[in-house]
């Protein structure tokens, strides 16, 4: 096998697995056509149809409208019933290649699970997404967002000094941009971010691109077609706010959990941002996978869950449940 033969190297990965193993990634390859094939309708109504499931027992929702640079930023918020105290609040910004995953349904599942294992609030922003509206309008729905929470989240039974944000994908990248914004505006102030599957490199320089390019579910082109839908323009890729990895200093920032598979064509940058992190003195952790592939952690459903995808999870809540106490 030569150095850049990754069709042979993918062969061989898959022998080595187990048989379960094996057809899990098999099918989660074979249940995504390419982007471009399923265009920008398409793939939002194939996340909408993956991710939908019941609001979890236990948990209250609420619809408000916060103020935003375009209008009205739609927001759900889940609460667990019959909580009493201020609650730390998590802002999750939803994952969808940047152009899908808007709306609330499809994340009331995974949101009111997570209010209920954490026994925090859940704020869901319905930020603006491309290509109808492009880089910058969701980031800048999410940091109208974060200000709002920051000052009214009292009003919602929350504690606005405790704050968490995070999300996969997309939703990573966002709360990675958000993190570096607050530090630089000296607020608001944010206890935690967790990123998983995190989008942090327009630039597409890394091994993990070319050697996951093809066959691991997320590929190489299905991200370049979401990153020009995304962006005005190509130059826009060297924005820190597009790419923070390229952000001057990450000194300051709110302490991090990164969770990355083996398989993900974005475990590189995950894994350079997690150095920056820990050179710079920011508390991180980072985790990557073996022979998991992109959003191996996502879903609804526990049971739908590898035994990483669960320990995935239970590393995200734990990282909630110690930042809302200390």
């Amino acid at each position: 096998m030569s150095f850049n033969d990754w069709s042979a190297l993918r062969e061989k990965r898959l022998a080595a697995m187990s048989p379960r193993a094996r057809e899990r990634l098999q099918r989660r390859i074979k249940s995504m056509p390419p982007f471009e094939e399923l265009g920008v309708a398409g793939l939002r109504g194939f996340l909408d149809h993956f991710m939908a499931a019941e609001l979890a027992p236990g948990i209250r929702r609420r619809d408000i409208a916060v103020p935003g640079p375009a209008g009205s930023i739609p927001v759900r918020v889940y609460r667990p019933d019959g909580a009493t105290e201020p609650l730390g609040i998590c802002i999750h910004h939803h994952g969808g290649g940047f152009i899908a995953g808007g709306g609330f349904d499809a994340y009331d599942a995974f949101n009111s699970r997570l209010a209920k294992e954490v026994n925090c609030l859940v704020v869901h922003p319905d930020f603006r997404l491309p290509p109808e509206h492009k880089f910058p309008a969701g980031l800048e729905d999410c940091w109208a967002v974060l200000k709002w929470v920051a000052q009214y989240g009292a009003e919602l039974g929350g504690d606005p000094s405790k704050i968490a944000v995070g999300g996969g994908c997309t939703g990573a990248t966002l709360s990675t941009v958000l993190a570096l914004m607050a530090r630089d505006a000296g607020g608001p102030h944010i206890k935690f971010q967790w990123l998983f599957d995190a989008y942090l490199d327009a630039r597409f320089d890394y091994q993990s691109q070319v050697e996951n390019g093809e066959g691991y579910f997320l590929s190489l082109e299905d991200n370049k077609w979401v990153t020009r839908r995304y962006l005005e323009h190509p130059e826009q890729r060297w924005d820190w706010r597009v790419s923070p990895i390229l952000a001057g200093s990450v000194r300051g920032v709110a302490p991090a959990l990164i969770v990355a598979g083996e398989f993900d064509i974005l475990r590189d940058e995950m894994r350079h941002y997690a150095n920056r992190l820990s050179d710079a003195g920011v508390p991180v952790e980072h985790y990557c996978y073996a022979g998991e592939g992109h959003a191996f952690s996502s879903g609804h459903d526990p049971d739908d869950l590898s035994e990483a995808g669960r320990d995935a999870h239970a590393r995200r809540i734990a990282g909630l449940q110690r930042a809302f106490k200390s």
